[in-house]
C-alpha cells in the first residue's frame, strides 16, 4: 500500500478498501473506507489472526453495496 494518507492539502485520504481473510473453510468478505496507515494496519491485525488475508484498495464503482460495513 505504501501511501502516506494525506493529500497534497493535507486532507486525509480515505479509499475503499476490499477485505477478505479466511480461517479453514470460512471465508469473511467485506468492503471498507479507511485511510491507507490504517488498511495497513487492518491487514497486520487479520494476517496474525487467519489463515491467508487480502485488504487492498479499489475504485468506488467495484465496490458490492452489499458488502461495505
Amino acid at each position: 500500500m505504501g501511501q502516506t494518507g494525506q493529500d497534497r492539502q493535507g486532507v486525509e485520504v480515505v479509499k475503499y478498501y476490499y477485505v477478505m481473510c479466511q480461517k479453514g473453510s470460512v471465508v469473511h468478505r467485506a468492503y471498507v473506507q479507511l485511510d491507507p496507515e490504517s488498511a495497513d494496519i487492518l491487514h497486520d491485525a487479520l494476517e496474525e489472526n487467519y489463515d491467508m488475508c487480502q485488504v487492498c484498495d479499489v475504485k468506488r464503482s467495484e465496490v458490492d453495496p452489499e458488502l461495505v460495513i
